[in-house]
């Protein structure tokens, strides 16, 4: 899976690239979570503006969800309103990943779970994307929602809902 992170690399510096003399981007950490099933997503990644209205992201996820164990990249377009101080935008995304099915089993000495018998297979999917942002000088907070829906069997969608915490370059 190091491949997805040179991947990722190449995709935010062809960015950076092409938006140069545009508007700034923004490196963020974003969080979403799942009631229902007590799922969560972490993401790290780069939103960059392509024009006033459109904006790009790419981004290194890490997914879990009961035993699934999920690490890939997802990238999105979104449509925004191109206000500065407080921005909404709707969009959709694809990502890919490595999926770990793993055994859980309690530990009563360390009290905790431990994930063994490991499987591993590609997972893809697709996402559409909601949210609102708001800008402070370098400083981006922004809750958004994704309906995530994978091409594995079993357990396919997730209505996630969260925020990020961004900083303009």
């Amino acid at each position: 899976m190091n491949n997805k992170y040179v991947l990722l690399l190449l995709l935010c510096f062809a960015s950076l690239d092409a938006n140069a003399a545009a508007e700034k981007g923004t490196y963020y950490m974003g969080y979403l979570h799942e009631d229902i099933n007590q799922s969560g997503v972490f993401e790290l990644g780069v939103r960059v503006p392509t024009s006033q209205f459109t904006e790009f992201n790419v981004a290194a996820m890490w997914f879990a969800h009961d035993q699934n164990l999920y690490e890939g990249i997802n990238a999105g377009m979104n449509l925004t309103t191109g206000t500065p101080f407080l921005k909404g935008y709707v969009g959709a995304g694809v990502f890919a990943g490595q999926n770990k099915m793993c055994d859980r089993q309690y530990n009563n000495t360390s009290n905790r779970y431990d994930y063994t018998d490991c499987d591993a297979d590609l997972t893809v999917g697709v996402y559409p994307e909601v949210g609102v942002e708001l800008s402070l000088f370098n400083l981006k907070l922004a809750t958004y929602a994704r309906y995530y829906r994978t091409a594995n069997s079993g357990k396919n969608e997730y209505q996630m809902y969260g925020a990020y915490i961004g900083l303009s370059f």
